[in-house]
């Protein structure tokens, strides 16, 4: 980092300081370290449970929408390696992390044309190293690939020749990055004021409106003349996600900002000081530029998604500006202090991370295994098992339930009919409550609660099979099976369309009524032939998070 990139400038370089190279390197390896050991240490989320669901999905032929999962092309072959599922996820961990490296690798050059190059590599390292960024950077979402393939058209636009393959290098990282995830347009702001500053005194304003009318021109067409089942696509998604993600007022997770600026203060530092040193005058970053990288952050006032994870796409754009406001923190503290002080807020937050979870998910996900050797079809809210096909493969929670409560359809109990579905998996409000009061728009409909309650039983913990437990009678009774297939007798004798099945016993039921009784004891039909019971404890405690 000790050499001087070229620059198209004719600007003068600020003085570098006097921090080493080696030393800048040493502390960049460790905070990489540290997020690697991060990375096997802290669970999985719901987002990347279901992420990793969608490549299992693709792979069995299942319909996975195109848009917004770049994940089931660039990690189908994990599935395939030895390992369990979370195994599989942790490793698409380190496969996305390279992607944060390049992330912060366009920032450090990008920020050196307007800054020293000491400062742009604080500036750099305090985005990889600084709250949310350092904790998210690596999950399996589309946040951090989209992050990487923006920058890295930044970069192209701020520091490569004016040239038209360079300018179609940058539209292409951009047009893969919106595919990727649909909120790449809020780095339009950035992305055109990096394009008006480097164009700057080259072009004029009719030549600009030239070019922007015919881009717009060229995507029209492109969109006109796109296969109906892209264009179609594309306009759902765009639909919805303007009438979800803007629509829940101000500042809708404002809590999550004011915890990002206090988790990475390093950078929360840089950042104001940089606003401060634009307005003296005294900077090579003119103002509007400045205004136009911070500008994408903006989107935390109305976005309903801003959640944690959000920072480690957003704020590449900032860590530019940061590097503006490195040099009076150096001054003041000296640049060893600032690197040493980068590095503890990344193993502070890693220490203070909690480290249980993942050892319950590793246990019940065993003991599912053990339950169910086999794949087979389940419900549940975040496809926990991401490798068992899911009979509803979306979430029973936020959006997805909002949608599924305004088109009334019953949807778990059409699935249930559809296919034989023995495995609920009962986490999540709306699949723990299955007796809801009225009117609780955070629960399923009655009549899918009251089938998924009055067919499946317990098993071991949140693990329930189909079944159901029959009270004893001294009448004929009649009762409908939704999951058709092998019950094992337990508890009491039974009789079943007037044959009498001893406990123990195997019998294979469809989905017809079938008449029981009478019978002198409580029995149940469980599905499966004698299915195991783990004999380790089902875990208490948070099974994972939201985020």
């Amino acid at each position: 980092m000790a050499s001087h990139a070229p620059t198209f400038d004719t600007l003068a370089k600020p003085p570098v300081t006097a921090l080493s190279g080696k030393l800048t390197l040493f502390a960049a390896a460790l905070l990489v370290a540290l997020q690697i050991e991060l990375l096997f240490a802290k669970s999985v989320n719901w987002d990347e449970f279901f992420h990793f669901s969608q490549i299992h999905a693709s792979l069995r032929g299942e319909p996975v929408q195109w848009l917004q999962t770049p994940h089931v092309y660039l990690f189908s072959l994990v599935p395939s390696l030895p390992g369990s599922p979370i195994d599989h996820i942790l490793l698409t961990r380190i496969l996305i992390l390279p992607f944060a490296v390049v992330t912060c690798l366009a920032i450090y050059d990008i920020a050196r044309r307007f800054a020293d190059e000491q400062s742009a590599a604080l500036a750099a390292l305090a985005f990889a190293g600084g709250g949310n960024v350092f904790m998210h950077a690596f999950a399996l979402r589309a946040d951090m690939i989209a992050a990487a393939l923006l920058t890295g058209a930044l970069w192209i636009l701020i520091t490569r020749s004016r040239s038209i393959i360079w300018v179609g290098a940058a539209a292409a990282l951009c047009g893969i990055a919106a595919i990727a995830t649909i909120k790449s347009v809020l780095y339009a702001p950035a992305l055109i004021a990096a394009a008006a500053w480097r164009w700057r005194g080259k072009i004029g304003i009719r030549a600009v409106t030239g070019m922007l009318l015919l881009g717009l021109a060229v995507a029209m067409a492109a969109f006109a003349l796109a296969p109906a089942e892209i264009t179609q696509s594309i306009k759902g998604l765009a639909r919805s996600s303007a009438n979800r993600m803007f629509s829940a007022g101000v500042f809708p997770q404002g809590h999550h900002f004011i915890t990002q600026l206090a988790i990475a203060p390093i950078l929360t530092g840089f950042v104001v000081l940089a606003f401060i040193k634009t307005t003296t005058g005294n900077c090579r970053m003119p103002f509007w530029l400045v205004l136009g990288l911070v500008l994408p952050l903006a989107s935390i006032i109305i976005y309903r998604n801003a959640y944690p994870y959000y920072y480690a796409f957003i704020l590449p754009p900032v860590a530019i500006v940061a590097a503006l406001g490195v040099q009076p923190i150096v001054e003041r503290y000296g640049a060893r202090i600032v690197l040493g002080g980068i590095v503890l807020n990344a193993l502070i937050l890693s220490v203070a991370e909690e480290r249980d979870m993942l050892d319950r998910q590793r246990i019940v996900q065993s003991g599912i295994s053990e339950i169910f050797p086999e794949p087979v079809r389940y419900i549940d809210d975040i496809a926990f098992r991401p490798d068992f096909p899911r009979a509803v493969p979306h979430f029973a929670s936020g959006w997805a339930l909002e949608n599924y409560h305004r088109r009334g359809e019953l949807v778990y109990t059409e699935a249930m009919k559809s296919a034989p579905t023995p495995f609920l998996f009962r986490q999540g409000y709306a699949l723990e409550v299955l007796e809801p009061v009225p009117g609780d728009e955070a629960a399923l409909l009655p009549e899918d609660a009251a089938a998924l309650q009055g067919n499946y039983i317990q098993h071991w913990g949140r693990v329930f099979v189909a079944g159901k437990h029959i009270e004893p009678s001294d009448t004929v009774r009649s009762i409908v099976l939704a999951v058709p297939g092998r019950y094992t007798v337990e508890g009491g004798d039974i009789t079943l369309d007037g044959v009498k099945h001893a406990a123990g016993s195997v019998v294979v039921l469809g989905r017809d009524a079938i008449e029981i009784g009478p019978n002198t004891k409580t029995s149940t039909l469980r599905w499966g032939d004698a299915l195991p019971i783990p004999a380790t404890p089902f875990p208490t405690g948070q099974l994972f998070t939201n985020y």
